[in-house]
């Protein structure tokens, strides 16, 4: 065969594989317990939204040897109760190399950088290697920042891997993101050499192959988490084990508060009741049956400590019903959906 040509059975028979191994996936939103139309739904949207992650993450951002910034959950792809008020940046490391992360910090309140290893692909966790939030950086004064990821120590702002750390996370908590600006960053490695990241079909297959294995496992796991609490608590808060959430990803940073929330009649309303927290942010949000928030651009599905309003008893009162109620404080609407998970961070 003529150099350059292709013989389309190199390429044939993973593509049928991966389309097959596709159509399956669609018996995870059959699975799902309680589900109605709607739920059902957004379930084949849910798994083409992780998809459509997995894809980015595994085809035009996989090399650890020439990393770049994307984004694993943002307004129309959403994962695990992502947080209205986040901005998230994701990125392929490898734990031999070594890598620094520069640009300006912004205004976010709250910026934490973080090295996991991901195995959501493998058994739904996304294990903690390192942690660095804004508290302990060096930030000029003109806002700009350095810092270094690594497995051996580097002065300055270090970012600590292990040599099985394949991801770093960036998360930006905003107060209110239409007036903050966002930090702008970018990762490069440190001593690169010269070579192309070269597609090959062996390459595409297995980028095939981890990409429908992170939406299988990325949906398992969160739906284990939504029919655990809507077994254990419907419509009531309990503290779980916070090392569990961690280990999901979770930043060692946020206490994770997590309940089932159901409201089957159109005049039902759901008062949540709590004393202020004590910490330097917290947030409230809904979510759908897939953990997904609801759509935050449009509708009022959250609320943080710098938007709610306390009664004059000082108590925190958030309101939960299908449409807006005139004059109601910290009312959230849930966007015709009838069920979900809500969580307090």
């Amino acid at each position: 065969m003529p150099q350059g040509s292709s013989d389309q059975s190199v390429f044939g028979d993973p593509w049928r594989g991966f389309c097959e191994d596709l159509q399956q996936l669609g018996s995870l939103v059959e699975s799902a317990a309680g589900a109605d139309d709607l739920d059902r739904a957004e379930g084949y949207r849910y798994l083409t939204r992780l998809l459509r992650l997995a894809l980015e993450m595994q085809l035009e951002h996989s090399s650890a040897r020439h990393p770049s910034f994307y984004s694993l959950s943002h307004e129309t792809a959403k994962i695990g109760a992502d947080n209205p008020d986040n901005l998230y940046l994701n990125a392929a490391v490898d734990g031999r190399l070594a890598y620094e992360i520069t640009g300006h910090a912004g205004d976010a309140p709250y910026l934490s950088f973080g090295t996991k290893e991901n195995r959501y692909a493998i058994d739904g966790r996304m294990i903690s290697t390192g942690e660095l939030d804004k508290a302990d950086l060096r930030i000029a004064p003109d806002g700009s920042l350095r810092v270094v990821v690594s497995a051996e120590p580097a002065p300055g702002n270090w970012l600590p891997m292990s040599r099985q750390s394949n991801m770093v996370i960036v998360r930006q908590t905003f107060n209110n993101r239409a007036r903050e600006a966002p930090a702008r960053l970018n990762i490069r490695r440190l001593d690169p050499d010269a070579e192309y990241d070269r597609l090959s079909p062996e390459l595409l297959e297995q980028q095939l192959h981890n990409a429908l294995a992170f939406v299988a496992g990325t949906a398992k796991t969160f739906l284990g988490w939504v029919e655990r609490f809507r077994v254990e608590h419907r419509n009531r808060f309990q503290l779980g084990d916070q090392s569990f959430y961690q280990a999901a990803g979770g930043d060692p940073n946020i206490c994770y508060i997590y309940a089932f929330w159901e409201l089957e009649s159109d005049d039902e309303v759901l008062q949540v009741r709590s004393p202020v927290p004590r910490c330097d942010y917290w947030n409230f949000q809904l979510t759908n049956l897939w953990m997904e928030s609801l759509d935050y651009r449009f509708h009022p599905v959250h609320l943080n400590h710098a938007n709610a309003a306390l009664d004059a008893d000082g108590l925190l009162r958030i309101h939960v019903s299908h449409r807006p109620i005139r004059g109601l404080r910290n009312n959230l609407v849930t966007t015709g959906h009838r069920r979900g998970v809500m969580l307090m961070r």
